[in-house]
């Protein structure tokens, strides 16, 4: 939408994930995955999170409402078009209803692939961005998805982007819409405590960064 005789767009929508913030709140994924009927969920992570507080509580409070919480800690953390290949070869074998991402941007985007192409089964290529996909768009709604980033500034617990490399043509693309969504991002303080502090300072240039390209780019976003 472009305002007449305007060059810039002045009109926008803010829409976003619901967002649960507060110390120990990751207690409560188990509690918000019951919630939206999920039985059988996905938990994705990588393999040094695997072993971490963050990881043991999310798996306690999915198991402690009876939900079957199978892990997947494979994460690559560059998550490349074979990583994520192979999350979802793992989400269409075990047959879940719902996923949650513990972790970095790399975890969160690599379970929103992994829901994409196990709800709506296509050739990689087909969602990922043109011009080196097809850019198709998402069909319609996926299954929940929770996102718990345990880093400052990630961001992708609010965003429909899952960004990965694609090996063959060394280039980095993503997959961009907004049903990719998490419905709920998890922010719990907690888990930022051990991050030293140059992670968290830089983390906060990352957001900042990103929050000057959107202004920046906004001559580029025209009707």
């Amino acid at each position: 939408m472009m305002v007449s005789g305007s060059s810039l767009e002045t009109a926008y929508t803010i829409d976003t994930s619901s967002i649960k913030f507060g110390p120990g709140v990751t207690r409560e994924v188990g509690y918000e995955m019951r919630r939206l009927d999920a039985r059988r969920v996905m938990v994705v992570t990588d393999p040094r999170m695997a072993s971490s507080e963050a990881v043991a509580i999310t798996l306690e409070s999915l198991r402690d409402e009876a939900i079957d919480a199978v892990l997947f800690d494979r994460v690559s953390v560059e998550p490349t078009d074979v990583s994520f290949k192979e999350a979802i070869a793992f989400a269409t074998e075990g047959a879940f209803d719902g996923f949650v991402a513990v972790g970095g941007g790399s975890s969160i985007d690599t379970a929103k692939a992994a829901n994409l192409y196990v709800t709506y089964p296509a050739d990689f290529l087909a969602y990922v961005n043109a011009p080196i996909g097809e850019g198709r768009p998402v069909p319609g709604p996926l299954k929940p998805l929770i996102a718990i980033p345990t880093t400052s500034g990630t961001g992708s617990e609010t965003t429909g982007v899952a960004i990965f490399d694609l090996l063959e043509l060394e280039a980095k693309t993503g997959i961009a819409h907004r049903a990719l969504r998490p419905v709920m991002g998890i922010v719990d303080p907690l888990h930022s405590r051990t991050l030293p502090s140059q992670v968290v300072a830089c983390s906060g240039f990352d957001v900042l960064c990103h929050g000057l390209e959107s202004y920046t780019a906004l001559p580029f976003h025209r009707a």
